[in-house]
């Protein structure tokens, strides 16, 4: 990207404003001042102007452009929205070296990436909607790989069982249709640098200290002790009732933990080996530019600001 080209996530901020304000977009209706009766510090509205099975009423905080932006900006959804984007339209390669090779699996692709809505219902047997949506999921012929974005919050073991069902999910779709197992199975966790050494404690593999990548039987071994007595019914059903299903995926997967900053690093790594005077390159230069601007922006990341 040119020095003085504008990355595409302010476009998604332009949209973002567009929606700040011009609220029926969003359909909430306007409930005009001059309706109103103000007495003895209340105010009342005609019933005729709300809607039917409403269960709260809606004041907007004024704020300006920039305020709003500031206001949204450190949320997660924000980073979510920009990364899900990103990866819906980025190529196999990208998707290959971003998150294959972190956890040693060997896949070209071609890559299928999933959203949280498109997980939602995807599985036929799962009561009501799947209580497992993923950060990022992308599956292949021969792989499946979980994203799980993570900022002020910590990771639990509940979260880890939740990736754990999703593929097990996946895979018994993936058996019906195809007749075959993954051979390759990935969960990485993207946390702020200060969170990298004690993630596998707050999921509760307590004994694997400053490591950052685990595998197969000695996830098993641990996980596969923990109470369930607080987890989702659905995902505790799935553990009590195919346990030794979810013992192979168990034995089969690969987590590894990496930090914003070496996300953002190897990002810019493959825009610095781009060749600009190629329209494809051209445009996944503009892409990734995009993301990497929004997770420098982030101040929950942790990440230090580059200058463009």
């Amino acid at each position: 990207m040119a020095d003085n080209e504008t990355a595409w996530n302010e476009k998604y901020w332009d949209m973002i404003s567009s929606f700040y304000w011009n609220p029926s977009y969003m359909g909430w209706k306007r409930i005009q001042r001059k309706k109103w009766q103000i007495a003895d510090g209340l105010v009342s509205v005609p019933l005729a102007d709300i809607a039917e099975g409403a269960h709260a009423l809606y004041s907007r905080q004024p704020m300006t452009d920039d305020e709003h932006r500031v206001f949204l900006n450190n949320k997660e959804e924000i980073l979510n929205h920009v990364f899900d984007v990103t990866f819906a339209i980025a190529g196999d390669a990208v998707i290959q070296r971003l998150f294959c090779e972190p956890l040693r699996i060997t896949d070209a692709g071609p890559f299928q990436s999933f959203g949280r809505k498109e997980t939602a219902s995807r599985y036929e047997g799962v009561p009501g909607e799947t209580p497992s949506q993923p950060d990022g999921f992308f599956t292949t012929r021969d792989s499946a790989i979980c994203i799980e974005l993570k900022l002020k919050t910590y990771s639990s073991p509940e979260q880890l069982a939740k990736y754990v069902a999703i593929m097990a999910w996946e895979e018994m779709l993936r058996e019906k249709k195809f007749g075959h197992k993954f051979q390759s199975l990935g969960l990485i966790f993207i946390v702020p640098e200060k969170s990298v050494s004690t993630h596998w404690k707050r999921t509760s593999l307590v004994d694997f200290g400053q490591r950052t990548d685990l595998a197969g039987r000695e996830i098993r071994d641990e996980f596969l002790k923990l109470d369930r007595t607080k987890w989702n019914p659905v995902i505790k059903q799935l553990f009590d009732e195919k346990r030794e299903d979810v013992a192979n995926i168990l034995d089969r997967l690969c987590l590894t933990v990496r930090s914003w900053t070496n996300l953002r690093d190897e990002i810019a790594k493959i825009e610095e080996d781009l060749d600009c005077s190629k329209v494809g390159d051209q445009t996944l230069g503009r892409l990734l530019a995009g993301l990497r601007a929004q997770i420098e922006a982030h101040e929950d990341t942790g990440v230090p600001k580059k200058a463009s």
